[in-house]
């Protein structure tokens, strides 16, 4: 018998119970589903993160003193230390914006123009101009700020956007530190910067950046949250953590992104292999699945087989079409989850974690005090995520071969038994 003909029979099979097949086509579906649009998440938050720290530079560390502030005075001993390039003082205030008619939660830095473009890399503006170091509130302003529903731009240049702040402020008299609302603060809008995605410091996208001397003038501030220190090569940081430490002791808390990075990408591969995990009981249950309803179609078509075998068919050709039958779903199921798990890559930040996730959006995490606190706790480091979900074309196939696999696998047992079968007893089967 030739194979297109065992191929027709099997089709023909299939075709016959089209519910029975669409469920177990489904099954498969979903496991290979659910492998494309996890691993697509955990990938591009991976490559996000690596994009992000390039952009900032394994010679960098991000420095703030545990229960104080830095001062003028900080940076000064911080400019002594040996491989030190650039000191970079930042003022960080939480705040949110009336854009469009509705309010959106910002956080304004307060950062020199040249000290701005060593963070970003590179500023890119798509209207306006960059700011001059100035007292005068003047404000970059971020793509998400400017487009709060990426159709349209809700600020332009020139206009004045009023923000209403947050933060550590002094009574007056200079002390004790209290935290208490700031008055709203009116800037004039620059430049408006096009969508940067992941940071690992910054996010570009949701924040408002003034000149450093404007944030002073306008928050009553002599005092800084974060300093970033530039080496002059990455062979220096060592040397500067440790005069880091001999000067501000156990107080000092120190990140640089290379120690950053290999604490994420651990806590992004222990998420992929949970995520693993987790696609991989579905495709165990779509595996099941299939045994189980393939045993009862071979039950069912006891009758069948017996005539076939009847008419000359050999035991390799029930079984070969028993297999290939499973081989189909697997085809249709694999072909199918890919499109839908590429589909369910872009759709699921949107509707996980209360949007926390989203492609092209953010999430900020903060250590250290919240928008309120009785003490004067400089703002930490932060940690702003934004990224895309990335369709890996590799982990396409493998999920297309693991689904025509299972399945395959899984229509073995039942495949042996349809063809140890009986003609005689099967054809007198009820």
């Amino acid at each position: 018998m030739r194979f297109l003909d065992i191929f027709y029979l099997a089709y023909k099979a299939l075709w016959t119970h089209k519910v029975r097949t669409t469920l177990l086509i489904l099954s498969v579906t979903v496991g290979i589903a659910t492998i494309i649009a996890l691993t697509s998440q955990t990938e591009g938050v991976g490559m996000s993160i690596t994009a992000s720290l390039q952009r900032l530079g394994s010679n960098t560390l991000i420095v703030s003193i545990r229960g104080r502030t830095l001062t003028d005075q900080d940076l000064a001993l911080m400019s002594m230390l040996e491989g030190v390039r650039k000191v970079i003082p930042i003022i960080r205030v939480m705040g949110t914006v009336n854009v469009g008619g509705s309010e959106i939660d910002v956080t304004v830095y307060g950062i020199s123009a040249e000290d701005l473009k060593e963070i970003l890399g590179e500023t890119k503006i798509i209207d306006g101009t960059l700011y001059q170091d100035t007292t005068i509130p003047l404000a970059i302003v971020g793509h998400d700020i400017a487009y709060p529903n990426s159709t349209y731009s809700a600020v332009s240049v020139g206009q004045a956007i009023t923000v209403s702040m947050r933060g550590l402020v002094p009574f007056a008299g200079g002390s004790p530190m209290q935290a208490q609302r700031l008055l709203p603060v009116i800037l004039i809008v620059t430049s408006i910067l096009d969508r940067y995605g992941a940071s690992f410091l910054i996010s570009p996208d949701s924040s408002i950046f003034i000149p450093l001397q404007a944030a002073q003038h306008a928050f009553n501030r002599g005092w800084y949250d974060m300093v970033i220190i530039k080496a002059v090569d990455v062979s220096y940081i060592s040397a500067i953590e440790e005069g880091l430490s001999y000067i501000y002791g156990g107080n000092a808390n120190i990140i640089s992104p290379t120690q950053m990075a290999e604490t994420m990408q651990n806590i992004i591969m222990q998420m992929s292999l949970l995520l693993g995990s987790i696609a991989a009981i579905s495709l165990i249950a779509a595996a099941l699945g299939i045994l189980n309803m393939m045993l009862v179609t071979i039950t069912e078509r006891t009758r069948e087989i017996g005539t076939l075998k009847a008419i000359g068919l050999k035991n390799k050709h029930i079984l070969a079409q028993i297999i290939i039958e499973g081989l189909l779903i697997g085809v249709f199921g694999g072909v199918m989850g890919n499109v839908i798990g590429v589909v369910a890559s872009y759709i699921l930040p949107s509707i996980t974690l209360g949007g926390m996730f989203r492609p092209g959006g953010g999430i900020q995490t903060r250590a250290g005090a919240g928008r309120f606190s009785p003490t004067p706790v400089p703002a930490a480091p932060t940690m702003s995520l934004s990224y895309e979900p990335y369709i890996n074309p590799i982990m396409m196939i493998i999920a297309f071969i693991l689904a025509i696999a299972v399945s395959v696998v899984s229509s073995l047992y039942p495949a042996w038994r349809a063809a140890k079968m009986d003609p005689a007893r099967a054809l007198k089967y009820e």
